[in-house]
Order: structure tokens, then sequence, then C-alpha cells
């Protein structure tokens, strides 16, 4: 059996490579469960055609990391042994992205299947919200609507604490439903006080602004959590603000528009938003694009402030 588990979730990848291992035999899973990074290709293939040991007779080979631009025509051609592979073989292949262009995409997911594992981009809240929703109702928690919004804010797309602070909330609330005081008091929200240095910035007050961003980092919050926030609430305001400008007037058609899972929202964005320029919010978004892709490079903590002040500077009353 062939399997491609793509995508950058790394722990959902995780929690699958778990369930594939604990189909093994467990008194030969040393035996039968094999690592090896795309360099090995060639032995994993090689491992995957021998027997597996035990009374299960399954074996499971793991090739990570894999960049298959990369795979050449030696890798290729120990691609061509899969199909020699014994049924009692579990092959994954395990990489954070695949172009179904390539050659070597096209034959593997020809031999086996394909799961994608993308993690949810932190500004599609409304994504954020029906997952959050849909494994509360897994684990038969009772959740209500501002719960569930509440939980989006405070989790983001961490799908690992998603499920940490789920499960907390299912043990807590056993078969009865809960409060919001209940949540937010089990859910500590780092994101709220992200949210509050946003609106620092939208307001002119780069002392507060200052401030926030010291008790946030003060907290070890980590520096591309707190981007990823003020890029999802930059760019909702810039949406509100553009549809209120393209004539869009009803809070629903203004929620469908900006992708804002609760319309009775958009009439405090809209207040917002009313005195902020349409030009300084494309800024900010600008800004924050930039800030997110040096801390991805390697900047530290420290490059954070410069940035914050300069969008604070942006906004002036219209």
């Amino acid at each position: 059996m062939i399997t491609l588990l793509i995508g950058d979730d790394r722990y959902v990848i995780q929690k699958k490579l778990a369930s594939f291992k604990s189909s093994l035999d467990p008194a030969w899973t040393t035996f039968n469960y094999h690592r090896f990074p795309q360099l090995s290709l060639s032995d994993a293939i090689d491992c995957a055609l021998t027997t597996a040991f035990g009374t299960l007779k399954a074996k499971l080979i793991v090739v990570e990391d894999c960049n298959f631009k990369q795979f050449d025509d030696k890798m290729l051609k120990s691609l061509s042994r899969i199909p020699q592979i014994l049924t009692n073989s579990h092959l994954v292949f395990v990489a954070p992205s695949l172009d179904k262009r390539l050659k070597v995409a096209k034959f593997l997911i020809s031999q086996g299947k394909l799961l994608e594992f993308m993690q949810i981009p932190p500004w599609r809240t409304d994504l954020i919200v029906q997952s959050i929703s849909t494994q509360a109702k897994s684990m038969k928690l009772q959740l209500d609507n501002n719960i569930v919004e509440y939980l989006a804010l405070a989790i983001g797309n961490d799908s690992a604490r998603a499920e940490s602070e789920l499960q907390k909330l299912a043990i807590y609330g056993s078969d009865r439903g809960l409060t919001n005081t209940e949540v937010q008091a089990l859910v500590l929200s780092q994101t709220q006080n992200s949210l509050q240095l946003a609106q620092a910035m939208r307001e002119n007050n780069p002392r507060k602004a200052m401030t926030l961003l010291d008790e946030l980092l003060e907290n070890a919050e980590f520096p591309l959590v707190i981007c990823a926030t003020l890029s999802t609430q930059f760019r909702t305001w810039l949406w509100v603000k553009a549809a209120i400008i393209n004539g869009v007037k009803l809070d629903n058609e203004i929620a469908k528009v900006c992708q804002i899972t609760n319309p009775k929202r958009v009439y405090f964005l809209k207040k917002e938003v009313a005195a902020t320029s349409i030009k300084a919010l494309v800024q900010a978004v600008t800004l924050l694009q930039e800030l997110e892709v040096s801390l991805k490079r390697g900047a530290g903590a420290d490059s954070m402030l410069p940035a914050i002040l300069a969008i604070a500077r942006l906004f002036k009353p219209v």
C-alpha cells in the first residue's frame, strides 16, 4: 500500500502516522517500523520489498521530508519497483507540498492514496470556526456559536492546541453544556491581547501599542502568532472598508463579501473603520506581510516594534 501525506499541518500528519504505526504487531514494531530520508529512497524501497516479522505480518516504511522536485532519474528508477512491494508493506511519503504536474507525482498518485493536510490560513476565521465546530461535535461537546467563535479567535489555526483545549472542555463539561464564562476561564486567549494591539495601532496610539507588544512578548507569545493575528484583523478592516466604499450597505451582505461568520460583528467593524483611511489600511496590510516574511526568514522579535510603530503612524482620522 502506498500513501502520500501532503501538507504543512505537521501535527495532523504525525497523528496519521501514529495511527498507521498502531496497526503493527506491538511485539515486533522495532523490526517493522522504518523511517528514511529522501536521499535513502532506494533503501526504503528495498525495505518495503522484504517480509515483515510477527503474527500480523505488517510493515510501515516512511520516507520523510520529501521534495519531489528534487527526485532525479536514479530515484525515479527506484520508484519503478513500487508495483513489486508486498501487500502487507505500507510505504508512506511525507512532504509539505506536491506539484501534481510532476511525473513522479502522477506516478505515485496512480499507485496509492493522496491525503492532504494543509493548515488553515490564520485569516480564514470562517474555516477555523467550521473546523472547531466539527471537532466539538465529534467529541459530543455542547457549544453554542458564540463559544465556538471565541475558541476560533483564542486558538487560531493551531490544530494541536485546538484538540488539546477541546479535550479539556470535554472532560470539564462532561454531558452538560458549558457557558461562555466557563470556556473563557478554561481557554485563555493571547489573541485577545493581539487584537487590542491592532486596535491601538489603528487608533494611532503608539504608546499603548508599545506596552501591549511588550506584554505579549513577555508572556512568551510567538512573534509570528502576533503578526498573524494583526494581519487577520487589518485585512478584515480593509475588506469591510472596501465593501462600504463600493456601495455594499447591508450588514449581511458585508459579512458575506468579507467572509465574516457572525453578521452581528459587522456593526462594530463599520464603526471601527468609519474614520479610517482605506489607503492606510492597504499600507498596513502590506507592512504586516513584509514583517511576516522577515520573521519567517529569521528576524528577531525586536524587528516587530519598528514595523508596528510605522503602521500606527499611518492612521489619522479622515
